[in-house]
């Protein structure tokens, strides 16, 4: 299924979703990503035109250039503590109704507004790709994506939602998403941490291997150093914690700790693969007095490939991991004292 936004002005002399100048461009996409048109079951959030042609006009919002110097109108009621115009809530109802009677193993949500009313998620530039689904049991999957409207404004991003819509076409044929069975090692004990290193550098004794690295820092020092070795394995090493203000090792199991990375990260057979490795690698050198074996650097590439698109780790991970969910997001809970 095929979520738009509302009518434009094609549509609206048609009485029928994406038939316009978007619609005929969403065709092309979808052939491009290997889906016909008349696989698909398409609807629009509100069957109807909206003032000036902007969707605003239905959801009241301050921040919203179209709401600037305007009262919020008093017929307006509250959805997902919002307050929208009646059309909107009942397009939402008749969408629901729709969604019941098609059942769709998976719904793409073209646009900020669909996404917003089918997950709750806001901003479609940083949700477009991830792996949704609506609340509730037995509820479809939502792949979210840039509108075909926008494409024909900003052309640049027409292979990002093309890449979005191959990742439908792969993700159609259930209900249930194939999440990878991830093995992350959170909060390690310092008897893990010195088992899971010590194994690593033994592996590197006989086979080449790649190493994921990735620091996050805090007020000048290195806060936690996470440690990635197949497409499940992972491990976050952390120094710095709330609950500790000494620190979150002993000063002997701290130096231990670093003596290994620094085995593991000059290994000669270690391959270090980071994002922006000039900003840890100063930081590493700095604080721990190594330089990692780095031999490629996820930034540098995505940007020598394809220099007008972004080049922000959570974006490279929209198009190239195999199920992927934006977690930025979670980064309010460092702040929140986590």
């Amino acid at each position: 299924m095929i979520c738009g936004e509302a009518w434009g002005a094609e549509e609206e002399r048609k009485g029928l979703p994406f038939v316009g100048a978007s619609g005929i461009e969403l065709n092309r996409m979808l052939q491009e990503a290997g889906l016909m048109r008349t696989e698909c079951y398409a609807s629009n959030l509100v069957n109807a035109r909206p003032p000036d042609n902007e969707m605003a006009a239905w959801v009241y919002d301050k921040k919203v250039k179209y709401w600037k110097g305007r009262d919020c109108p008093p017929d307006f009621v509250i959805y997902r503590d919002t307050r929208v115009a009646p059309i909107f809530l009942a397009g939402v109802e008749h969408l629901q109704k729709e969604i019941n009677l098609v059942k769709p193993n998976l719904i793409i949500a073209c646009g900020g507004y669909p996404l917003w009313s089918l997950t709750g998620n806001k901003g479609i530039m940083k949700w477009r790709g991830s792996h949704l689904q609506m609340d509730g049991p037995d509820s479809p999957k939502v792949i979210p994506t840039i509108h075909p409207a926008a494409i024909l404004r900003q052309w640049d991003q027409r292979a990002v939602a093309i890449h979005d819509l191959r990742r439908a076409k792969r993700e159609a044929e259930s209900k249930v998403y194939d999440r990878p069975q991830w093995k992350f090692l959170v909060r390690p004990t310092f008897e893990q941490v010195v088992q899971t290193l010590g194994t690593l550098i033994d592996r590197a004794a006989s086979e080449d291997l790649w190493i994921d690295l990735d620091l996050e820092t805090r007020a000048g020092h290195i806060a936690c150093c996470g440690l990635s070795w197949s497409l499940v394995d992972a491990m976050s090493v952390p120094f710095m914690c709330r609950g500790k203000p000494e620190g979150y090792w002993s000063l002997d199991e701290e130096t231990h700790v670093i003596w290994l990375l620094y085995r593991l990260l000059c290994h000669p057979r270690i391959k270090v693969r980071w994002q922006n490795g000039l900003y840890d690698a100063q930081y590493i050198y700095r604080h721990w007095h190594f330089i990692p074996n780095g031999r490629q650097d996820t930034m540098v590439a995505q940007h020598s490939l394809f220099c007008q698109l972004k080049k922000s780790l959570d974006f490279q991970a929209s198009l190239y991991c195999r199920h992927y969910i934006q977690w930025k997001p979670d980064k309010s809970a460092w702040a929140g004292g986590g």
